[in-house]
């Protein structure tokens, strides 16, 4: 698992019977997303990050199994949503949220990652 390139853990349940998955949404997951939702990336953002209604449960829905492909590309959205009713969407939203952060560089150990741009030195001298 790599949260320097969006994936991170999708834990469901705990102790001994949690399942631990790998949700990783980058460019490729956003891709097979847009036509399924009938939205571009900005708007899906948009719908994730809603703080009025929160995000269209089909949204989330998609979104995880996007997010699966890589790692887990048995899963489907029936099974998605089934795992959406027994552990709460809430889950689901957590991780996608953490998923997009680390992939699009405001996740966990990004910040600064790049070395900041120089400033002009100003110019010293008799002139």
């Amino acid at each position: 698992m790599n949260p320097l390139r969006g994936e991170v853990p999708l834990v469901l349940g705990q102790g001994d019977a949690a399942i631990t998955l790998t949700l990783k949404l980058g460019i490729n997951a956003l891709c097979v997303a847009e036509p399924m939702l009938g939205k571009k990336s900005r708007a899906i953002l948009d719908d994730m990050e809603d703080d009025q209604d929160g995000p269209a449960l089909d949204t989330i829905r998609v979104l995880t199994w996007a997010g699966l492909r890589k790692h887990h590309s048995d899963y489907h959205l029936i099974q998605i949503g089934e795992l959406m009713e027994e552990f709460g969407p809430a889950v689901f939203s957590n991780a996608i949220l953490a998923s997009l952060a680390s992939a699009f560089g405001t996740g966990e150990g990004k910040q600064g990652a790049n070395p900041p741009k120089s400033k002009a030195r100003k110019k010293t001298g008799t002139g």
